[in-house]
């Protein structure tokens, strides 16, 4: 067995971001990944995009196809790991082939959930997480008219997108009360449904699919419980990822619903880290164990796994939800705690006109969520209040609830440019 300083288990952007973080800290060490994946670096948040023709096959790669070589990266591409022993540091693949190392990471990413609905082994039953899986959108039906999209998330509402750009008739159904429930309250998912029914998108909340139709063995519509019936020749699930954990049982990794990391992305086993959609992080805002399956989280993790993997003591601490969409050129973007009515410490505060809708999350004084849509101006500032808990006044807190406070000089100790930091200094701008 060939021994290795640095085994990453997946080529998506925690992989990717990790690898290149040990880089620069490890010219010499060894750094192997292998991925069930053939295609390393595609970008799963930018598959709706190359559906709408937006984007070339090349355009899905976030890095160009020599990146590996540059770094001197070994790629084990369409090897599969099947069984992880964290006694005697070493993994097993599909093929029989094991592979020791001193230090691995874990990200393995997250596969998309597929509903226990009667009918969905019918043909155009298909989920989005691959190319493979944008392909078989448009295959094999040349009369396709119609698809109904399970999951009004923020993947389901970009998807059903640039299908109507496509030119199909497209429904959303949510089983929730509003879309995006995890992030979204009800007056920001009202809005959002408004504007993609001015667009000719069919949204419905609160409804419950029961069965998958079919003839001849293709998709022809879905029953819902309350009886109607949708026509549609494509189902796609968008209802959420769930951790590929399986390969790691009896591996000593402690895993609940995904991999348990600490803020320096390690496990519980010594030199055995996880990153991206397969890690459990505590949420600052709430101490919870979170799963923020984001590319941008997954970026995040990666570099500071990476960075702590070869020497480093870096620390993932702003690790709250952050989630930013354009729906037919309506502007939305939230973050950190959604706030739910009747939380006795935390306060709601809202600012809305015909062109926008505000809300801060407050809690003891400080910003721990916000929603933004129409209009977010200052975003970038309002997540750096987050990040550094700072405690503001009510005046403050009016000032900031309204855009308007963004074209205009802040006071001084709330400068802020272009998601920089900034304070004034003799009469100047610095960064901080």
């Amino acid at each position: 067995m060939k021994r290795l300083e640095y085994l990453i288990i997946g080529s998506g952007p925690a992989g990717i971001f990790a690898a290149e973080a040990i880089r620069p800290r490890d010219s010499e060490g060894t750094i192997t990944m292998v991925s069930e994946d053939e295609n390393p670096a595609l970008s799963p948040v930018m598959l709706t995009y190359w559906i709408a023709g937006h984007l070339s096959e090349e355009g899905l790669l976030f890095r160009d196809p020599s990146w590996a070589e540059m770094r001197r990266i070994d790629l084990w591409l369409g090897r599969k790991v099947v069984s992880l022993d964290g006694v005697a540091r070493k993994v097993k693949l599909s093929d029989g082939d094991e592979i020791s190392y001193e230090r691995l990471l874990i990200a393995t990413g997250a596969s998309p959930i597929s509903l226990p609905i009667p009918g969905k082994e019918s043909r155009g039953v298909a989920s989005l997480r691959n190319r493979r899986d944008a392909e078989m959108i448009f295959q094999g039906e040349r009369d396709l008219r119609e698809v109904v999209i399970i999951g009004g998330g923020f993947i389901g509402l970009k998807l059903a997108c640039h299908l109507k750009e496509r030119g199909l008739r497209v429904t959303v159904l949510e089983k929730e009360r509003k879309l995006a429930a995890r992030i979204f309250d009800l007056r920001a998912s009202r809005l959002v449904e408004e504007r993609l029914r001015q667009e000719g998108v069919g949204i419905e909340t609160d409804v419950e699919v029961v069965e998958i139709l079919n003839q001849k063995g293709w998709v022809s519509g879905v029953r819902l419980r309350d009886g109607r019936i949708f026509p549609c020749q494509r189902v796609i699930e968008a209802v959420g990822v769930r951790p590929n954990i399986q390969f790691l049982a009896n591996s000593g990794v402690d895993f609940r619903e995904g991999v348990l990391v600490d803020e320096r992305m390690e496990t519980n086993v010594s030199g055995v880290y996880a990153a991206g959609d397969v890690a459990l992080t505590i949420d600052p805002i709430t101490s919870e164990r979170v799963n923020h399956a984001t590319w941008s989280a997954a970026a995040r993790q990666g570099r500071v796994a990476g960075s702590n993997m070869a020497g480093g003591d870096q620390r993932c601490l702003q690790n709250f939800n952050l989630n930013a969409i354009s729906l037919f050129g309506l502007q939305v973007m939230a973050a950190g705690h959604p706030y739910v009515e009747g939380q006795a410490d935390i306060d709601g505060l809202v600012d809305e006109t015909r062109e926008s809708y505000r809300k801060m999350v407050i809690r003891e004084g400080s910003l721990i969520g916000f929603i933004l849509v129409g209009d977010v101006s200052g975003a970038g500032f309002l997540l750096s209040l987050m990040k550094r808990g700072v405690e503001l006044s009510p005046n403050e807190w009016g000032r900031l609830l309204s855009s308007r406070t963004f074209r205009h000089d802040l006071p001084p100790h709330l400068g802020f440019d272009h998601g920089f930091l900034f304070e004034r200094a003799g009469g100047n701008w610095r960064s901080l």
